[in-house]
Formats: C-alpha cells, sequence, structure tokens
C-alpha cells in the first residue's frame, strides 16, 4: 500500500474514532469544572491525533512540507458554548431553540436545568465573559421566562408561571391603615406607586360628596369618625406601605402668627367765615327779621307800604361753608348786621389690632376683626330677576400661609388689610382699604416690618364775594376759608414662632383664659351692690363658708336665697344636693324624662333603683366652684 492510501485509511479510521460514544460525562478535576469539547472540536482533535501517527509510522519527514491545518469554524457556522476556568460564559448562537440552548449551557456548566413544558422560543445571542447566572437571565428574558435556584437545581418557567406562583406563596392580605393626619385622598396618591400588580387601594368617599343635597339624594354613606385607606396587596408591599405611612402620617408642625396692625389717622381742619347783612330804607324791625342768638338773621317780607319808597339790601352767605362749632360773633346794629364763625378741628385717630392665631404648616389661616354690610345684587334673566344678598367685608383682615422649613426659616405668604366700608342709601357698597400681598422668609421668632404705607391729603376751599374778596386785608371780611389735612399711616408687625412645645404654649393659653376670668369677675365686682348677680354672688361665698366651718342649715339658707337671685347657679344646685342628700330633678316627678335613658341601660345590662331616691354624687368642697358659676 503506498503513502496515499496509508492516508485514507487513517482518515476514514479517524472518522470511526470520532463517533461519540454515549457515556457519562468525566468528573470536574480538581479545582474546578473541566470543559467539555464540542463535537466538532473532538474531530479536530481526533485528525490531529491520527497525523501524528503517521508522522511516527513513516509520515513526511521535517525536510518534506507539511499540509496547513484546517481552519477553525467561524461562531455562527456552528453553535458554541464554553464555560472558562474562571466560571465565565462565552456562548455563540443563532436562530437556536431555547431548549437545546439550556442544554448545551447544562453540559458546559455542569449545572442541573429543568424547563418547564410551557417554556419555548429561540436564542440569537453572542455573549463574552459573562456569568452563568448574566447569560441564562439574558437568554430566558428575551423569551418571557425566568428561573428559580431550589437547593442544586434551576427551574425555569415563565413569567406567567412564576407571577402564579409567587401569588400561591404569598396570597394578597387586606389591611385597613388608619390615618390620622393625611387625608385619604392625599394617602392615595402617595401609596398608588407601591402597589404590585395585584394590589388594590381604596379609600372613604369625599365628606362633601356624601351629604344629601335632596331629599332623593343618596348621600351621607361616608365614614366620618376617622379617615383611613384599605390596602389589599402581598405582604412585603404591605409592610412597605406601613413603613412608608410611618414617616409621612405625623403631626404636622404649627405656627404661632402675631400680627400687630397700626392705623393712625390725624385730621385738621381750619374755616374762618364772615357774613355782612345791610339794609336801607327799612329797620331790621319793619322786616321781622329773627336772629338766632346773635349767630344768625333771617329777614321776613318787605311791607307793602314800603315798596314806593327805595330800599336797597345787600347780604353775604360765605360763613355757611364754615361747619357749626368753635366761635360765633353776632353784632346787630340799626340797619347792619355781621355775623362770624372761625372752627378748628384736630382729630388724632390710632386703630391697634393684635390678633394672634395658630396655623398648620402649608394650611391657609384667615382672621377677620371687623363687620360684614349686606347689600343686594339682582341678576336679571328674560324670564325673572333674581335677588340675592351680599356681603362686604371691612376692618382688619389678615390671610396668611406658612411653610415650615428644616433649617429653622418659615416662608410665608401674607395679606394683611385694613379698611373702611359702607353701603349708601341707594345700596350701592363703597370701601376704603389698604392691603398688602406679599411672600417673605424670616428666621424663627423674628418679626415681620410691613411700613411706609402713607397718605397724606391737603385741602384748601375758599368761598368769597367776587372783588371784595381779593382785595388785600379787607378781602378776609368777604370770604371764608376751610383748610383741611389729613394724613393717615399703616405699620404692619408680624412674629412667627414655630410650636416646639406644646405644653408651654397650652400653659400660656390657660393663663389667658384665666386673665379673661379675672376681667369678668372684675367688671361683676363693679355692679352695684343691689343687683341680682352681686347677692347672689355674696349669699354663695357665705354657703361656703357656713359649709366649711359645718353649718349646714345655714348654707342652706343662704344657697336658697343665692338660687332665688340666680336660679342658674351651677355650683350652688351641686352644692345643695350634696347637703340635702336629693337631687333636685327628683321632686319634678315627670316619667317621661328618663324613659330613653332607662332604655340604654337595661340594654347595657345596667341595674337601676326601683325604688329610693338615688344618691347625690360625691363632690368635694373644691369642687364645687365652676367656670359657669360664681369663681371669685
Amino acid at each position: 500500500m503506498n503513502r496515499t492510501g496509508r492516508v485514507l485509511g487513517c482518515v476514514v479510521l479517524a472518522l470511526l474514532l470520532a463517533k461519540p460514544a454515549p457515556a457519562t460525562p468525566p468528573p470536574p478535576a480538581a479545582g474546578g469544572q473541566e470543559p467539555k469539547a464540542s463535537p466538532y472540536r473532538q474531530l479536530l482533535e481526533t485528525l490531529s491525533a491520527t497525523a501524528d501517527l503517521l508522522g511516527e509510522a513513516g509520515g513526511p519527514t521535517a525536510e518534506q512540507p507539511q499540509e496547513a491545518p484546517a481552519p477553525e469554524p467561524l461562531p455562527g457556522a456552528e453553535p458554541e458554548v464554553r464555560v472558562t476556568e474562571q466560571g465565565t460564559v462565552e456562548l455563540h448562537v443563532q436562530n437556536l431553540a431555547l431548549a437545546t440552548v439550556l442544554q448545551l449551557l447544562s453540559l458546559e456548566s455542569r449545572h442541573n436545568i429543568i424547563a418547564s413544558p410551557q417554556v419555548s422560543g429561540t436564542v440569537t445571542a453572542t455573549l463574552y465573559d459573562v456569568s452563568f447566572d448574566e447569560a441564562l437571565n439574558a437568554i430566558l428574558l428575551a423569551n418571557g421566562a425566568g428561573f428559580v435556584r431550589s437547593g442544586n437545581f434551576i427551574y425555569v418557567y415563565t413569567r406567567k408561571e412564576l407571577d402564579d406562583m409567587a401569588l400561591a406563596a404569598d396570597p394578597p392580605v387586606t389591611r385597613v391603615f388608619p390615618l390620622n393626619y393625611i387625608s385619604a385622598a392625599d394617602a392615595k396618591t402617595y401609596l398608588t406607586p407601591l402597589l404590585s400588580s395585584v394590589g388594590s387601594l381604596a379609600v372613604p368617599p369625599d365628606p362633601e360628596r356624601g351629604v344629601a343635597s335632596s331629599p332623593d339624594d343618596a348621600g351621607g354613606n361616608t365614614h366620618a369618625n376617622t379617615d383611613f385607606v384599605i390596602v389589599t396587596d402581598r405582604g412585603a408591599h404591605l409592610e412597605r406601605i406601613e413603613r412608608v405611612l410611618g414617616e409621612i402620617d405625623v403631626r404636622p408642625q404649627q405656627v404661632l402668627i402675631e400680627a400687630t396692625i397700626l392705623r393712625a389717622q390725624l385730621t385738621e381742619d381750619n374755616a374762618l367765615g364772615i357774613d355782612f347783612s345791610v339794609v336801607g330804607g327799612v329797620d331790621l324791625q319793619t322786616l321781622g327779621a329773627t336772629s338766632a342768638g346773635i349767630q344768625d338773621l333771617t329777614l321776613g317780607d318787605l311791607p307793602p307800604e314800603n315798596f314806593s319808597e327805595f330800599n336797597i339790601g345787600a347780604a353775604t352767605d360765605v360763613r355757611s361753608n364754615v361747619p357749626r362749632g368753635g366761635l360765633s360773633v353776632g353784632i346787630l346794629k340799626d340797619n347792619v348786621a355781621m355775623f362770624l364763625r372761625a372752627l378748628e378741628q384736630v382729630t388724632d385717630t390710632t386703630i391697634l389690632a393684635n390678633p394672634k392665631v395658630l396655623a398648620l404648616n402649608k394650611q391657609r389661616g384667615q382672621v377677620i376683626v371687623g363687620r360684614r354690610d349686606g347689600f343686594l345684587t339682582t341678576t336679571v334673566t328674560e324670564t325673572q330677576a333674581i335677588q340675592t344678598v351680599e356681603f362686604l367685608e371691612s376692618g382688619t383682615t389678615l390671610i396668611f400661609r406658612p411653610y415650615i422649613s428644616q433649617d429653622g426659616f418659615v416662608r410665608v405668604e401674607l395679606h394683611p388689610e385694613d379698611s373702611v366700608g359702607f353701603v349708601n342709601a341707594q345700596g350701592l357698597p363703597t370701601k376704603q382699604t389698604t392691603e398688602v400681598t406679599t411672600n417673605v422668609v424670616v428666621r424663627d421668632g423674628h418679626t415681620i416690618l410691613i411700613g411706609g404705607l402713607f397718605r397724606d391729603v391737603t385741602k384748601d376751599a375758599r368761598s368769597q364775594v367776587p372783588l371784595l374778596g381779593n382785595i388785600p386785608g379787607l378781602g378776609q371780611l368777604f370770604r371764608s376759608n376751610n383748610d383741611s389735612i389729613s394724613r393717615e399711616e399703616v405699620i404692619i408687625l408680624m412674629t412667627l414662632r414655630i410650636v416646639k412645645d406644646d405644653a408651654a404654649y397650652a400653659e400660656a393659653a390657660q393663663q389667658q383664659r384665666e386673665d379673661i376670668e379675672r376681667m369678668r369677675v372684675g367688671m361683676r365686682r363693679g355692679m352695684m351692690w343691689q343687683g341680682r348677680q352681686r347677692l347672689a354672688q355674696g349669699f354663695y361665698h357665705r354657703a361656703l363658708d357656713h359649709y366649711a366651718a359645718g353649718r349646714t342649715n345655714w348654707a342652706l339658707w343662704d344657697l336658697r336665697l343665692a338660687l332665688h337671685n340666680q336660679p342658674r347657679c351651677l355650683p350652688a344646685i351641686q352644692l345643695k344636693e350634696k347637703i340635702a342628700g336629693t337631687r333636685a330633678w327628683d321632686e319634678d316627678g315627670t316619667a317621661a324624662r328618663g324613659f330613653l335613658w332607662n332604655l340604654i341601660a337595661r340594654d347595657r345590662g345596667l341595674v337601676l333603683p326601683q325604688f329610693g331616691r338615688p344618691g347625690p354624687p360625691f363632690l368635694a368642697p373644691g369642687e364645687l366652684r365652676g367656670p359657669n358659676g360664681f369663681s371669685d
């Protein structure tokens, strides 16, 4: 056999040896997994080994030219899956079934992969130096599948199967989360993104929509006691929602706003006028002249017998521009009368408002100290005219909205207003106002000053006799002057304090309430002693002294006198019940008064006495002075 025959024989033998034998894969070498060669690579290794044998058996020598090695197939020509010694995966497949790719990946990586019958698809991918989990995620995600590890097994399922398994392992649970400070509508906005695909959230209806506006309206189905949200979801999502609610449903901060609005008005009026009355040909008695305390002059009709005679008359009336009051001087002599009136008025008015109010963070607050004047508005349509009543608000108004920051500053929207309004005889409203709208940032405890709201009006009015009033010096006798100056200034001070110690503010409020009680008591003590309030007050105090000394009969006597003057004195009624051992309504004898109470007590299983009088409630002497009675 020549050399060519021997080579052909070796090739045939190599092809026979390259046939894969069904045998279990060898165990991995120590220190890692030994990569298993692909079938076409096994064939190349077998051919190489055969060529070596041929070289040893008299094959081509070193002097003879060697044949070029067979080229390595391209990655796209045949599927290739390799796992390196470092555990990374290199994968080159094109339009290969997903089940085949999973099988090759299992063989190369020595992982136990079991796929669900529902898993299907094809894979076209080229991956370099990726981990096993990354490669598995990549090929499964593209086919709508995923995997789950359990011990030494990797189970591959579709996304729907995984969702069904998760739902079965963690079924949705319904929980009610009560809300303390935030509204249900706000909570729904915050919590909806935290729900899973199977989660749901429900909130109570808006209370405004629950009020029945007509007998046919089905409103009123609201839960008015508390605000809450009902969430149905898996346990992990419910825990996340509970954690988020614990962070956002917290007590909001408050701001104490103290505003001082000072409005100062100064009005100065200065008026002077002189009137003359001169008659000729007749005397004042003939004309039936009258004078009101020599301050004015009124002439009657000219007598008929004086018509043929020469009569003259002249008068000025410039003094009427001067308001009444001040200095009035009148002179009457024969046929001449002169009247003078001078007035200077100075009015200094100061209006001070000092409202204090607590406001929640980011919530609008409004304080109005003033009046509301009603006026009618008419709306005319083609068929009817509808009149409605509207109100004009005037006085001191403060509108604000605070925004508390975490660095000790407060941004506040302010709209202070100080106005004067009225409705005229025609029913038209008129309002004069001074107001400011602004946004400012101020540190906690500091004061905002809004000033410069200043207005000065000067008025000079003059009435005179033509020509004569312009004569220097003497012209003052033929004219009147009315000068007025009006100055107005508004200053607004606002102090903002973030409430940090609720107990301190509660104590301050209690102190304020006690001061009001002191003022009320002081006003009562200033009343006349013979009044019913003062008499009842005195008898009640004497009854307390008798009761403390053990003189119950005298205490009852004074209590009867106190209740005679003031029958609704609650502390006196309580003390009388305690001393007498009976209650005031026991003598009424009206069975219907306690009918509902008896029914409620019967439903609760309470035993009520059927005979005899129930004893009065125990009251210590210090408890007999209530806020509605005499506490002074």
